[in-house]
C-alpha cells in the first residue's frame, strides 16, 4: 500500500504560521528552502512532512494556482515505489499532471478535483529528534462523489475502506493508508454550517486533524493564539481556522485507532 507522507499548506507568511504549529503542537523544523517559484518551510510531526509554502509574487505556474488563489491546504504527497509507473497509472485514470515536465514530485489533479503528488520513497525527513509532538492523524477531502473518488484511491494506491457514515450535514467515507485516516466528505445540498463553508465552495482538501492529550486544554490554547473555533458548540472533533487561513481540527487520542488504522 502506498503511504501519505507529506501535507502542504499554501500561506502568505511561512514564519508566523510555522511558529504557531511549533508552539501549539511542537512540530519541528527540518529545512527551509527556495524551489522554483516558492519558498518552503518543511516541518514534521515525526511521521508526516508538514510544509508551509509561500509562492513568489506574480508566480503563474500551473502548480501555484492549482488549489486556488488564496491560503489553502494545497496538496498531500503519496510515496510510491516507482514514480514512472505511478505517473502512468494516474494518467490512465484520467488525472491531469499539473507539474511542469520533468519536475519531481509529480503533482496532479485527482478525481474529485483536489491536488496530490507522487513522491519517491525516502524523500522527506521526518525524524522527531526524540521530541514529543502531537501527530497528524487525519486528512479530509471535500468532494462531490465519495464513491467514485474513493474507488480511485483504492485502485491506484491500495487505500482500504474502514467505514462510511452520515454525520450531521455530511456523509464521510473513511479510508486508510495504514497510518492516516483519509476521509472523503460530501456535504448535504443546501447546508449552511460554518464547517461546510470553511475551506471554500468547491472541491478542496478541507482540513487535517492533530491528535491531542486534552481537548479542552488545547481548545483554550487555540483561543489564546487567536484562532476561531468553527465547529458548533459541543461538537467533537473541534475544527478551527488556524493562522495562515486554513482549517484544521483537534481530535482526542486514539480516535482513529478505533477504526483499526494502526
Amino acid at each position: 500500500m502506498s503511504r501519505i507522507v507529506h501535507l502542504s499548506l499554501k500561506v502568505d507568511d511561512i514564519q508566523s504560521t510555522g511558529d504557531f504549529y511549533k508552539k501549539m503542537f511542537n512540530f519541528q523544523d527540518s529545512e527551509t528552502k527556495k524551489t522554483r517559484d516558492h519558498t518552503s518551510r518543511h516541518m514534521t510531526d515525526g511521521v508526516i512532512d508538514f510544509t508551509l509554502m509561500s509562492y513568489d509574487e506574480g508566480a503563474s505556474s500551473a502548480e501555484s494556482t492549482a488549489a486556488g488563489s488564496g491560503p489553502c491546504i494545497h496538496h498531500f504527497g503519496i510515496e510510491v515505489e516507482d514514480l514512472q509507473k505511478a505517473t502512468q497509472d494516474i494518467k490512465a485514470n484520467g488525472c491531469l499532471v499539473v507539474s511542469d515536465p520533468g519536475v519531481i514530485p509529480v503533482k496532479f489533479r485527482a478525481p474529485g478535483g483536489t491536488i496530490a503528488e507522487l513522491v519517491e520513497i525516502g524523500r522527506y525527513k521526518t525524524d522527531s529528534g526524540s521530541h514529543h509532538i502531537n501527530r497528524i492523524t487525519h486528512i479530509s477531502l471535500k468532494v462531490d462523489d465519495v464513491q467514485a473518488v474513493g474507488d480511485f484511491y483504492t485502485k491506484v494506491f491500495g487505500f482500504r475502506d474502514t467505514e462510511t457514515k452520515k454525520t450531521r450535514d455530511h456523509t464521510s467515507r473513511h479510508m486508510t493508508d495504514g497510518e492516516i485516516d483519509f476521509t472523503l466528505i460530501k456535504y448535504d445540498a443546501g447546508t449552511q454550517s460554518a464547517e461546510s463553508k470553511a475551506s471554500g465552495e468547491g472541491p478542496c482538501i478541507h482540513h487535517f486533524a492533530v491528535e491531542v492529550d486534552d481537548l479542552e486544554q488545547s481548545s483554550s490554547a487555540l483561543r489564546g493564539f487567536g484562532c476561531d473555533i468553527i465547529s458548533d458548540a459541543g461538537v467533537i472533533p473541534i475544527k478551527f481556522k488556524a493562522p495562515g487561513g486554513t482549517t484544521a481540527e483537534l481530535v482526542e487520542m486514539g480516535r482513529y485507532t478505533q477504526l483499526g488504522l494502526r
